[in-house]
């Protein structure tokens, strides 16, 4: 039995646990959480975006790597196999998992290593930003 509210638990559980073992703190215990999640996916079926507070883009500035395309759990194109309906590559939810072979809380060195090459994009990705919008042909206001 656990105290704290459900999705307080699943998120502390989900993000804790991987890392902890990761780190040998709690050897195996990252992977019986997933064990028993997809356990409980499969006794109850999926859960609710509400249960799990799904949001389709990742809130910033902790969990910034931890998102649906990097989870464990996600599924081309669109999906996850614990939470129903369409799930957005960029969302996010209380139950993330990083994918096997990848160690909880290392996004920061994935953000320095990728660095260079968002630079080098950069220029390319904006180009269009800040042209304004055309004229309209009558002579009113631009739309």
């Amino acid at each position: 039995m656990h105290f704290l509210p459900d999705t307080l638990y699943l998120l502390v559980n989900s993000i804790g646990l991987p890392a902890a073992d990761a780190v040998g703190l709690a050897p195996g215990r990252g992977e019986e959480w997933a064990q028993a999640l997809e356990a409980y996916v499969a006794q109850a079926g999926k859960f609710s975006k509400l249960d799990i507070v799904y949001v389709p883009v990742q809130p910033p500035p902790f969990f910034w790597d931890y998102n649906c395309g990097r989870c464990k759990y996600w599924t081309e194109p669109n999906g996850c196999t614990l939470v129903e309906g369409w799930v957005a590559r960029g969302g996010w939810c209380a139950i993330y998992m990083p994918p096997a072979g990848v160690k909880p809380f290392t996004w920061p060195v994935r953000v320095i290593q990728d660095a260079p090459r968002w630079l080098a994009e950069a220029p390319q990705a904006f180009q269009n930003w800040f042209q304004p919008a055309p004229a309209p042909k009558d002579g009113g206001p631009p739309p």
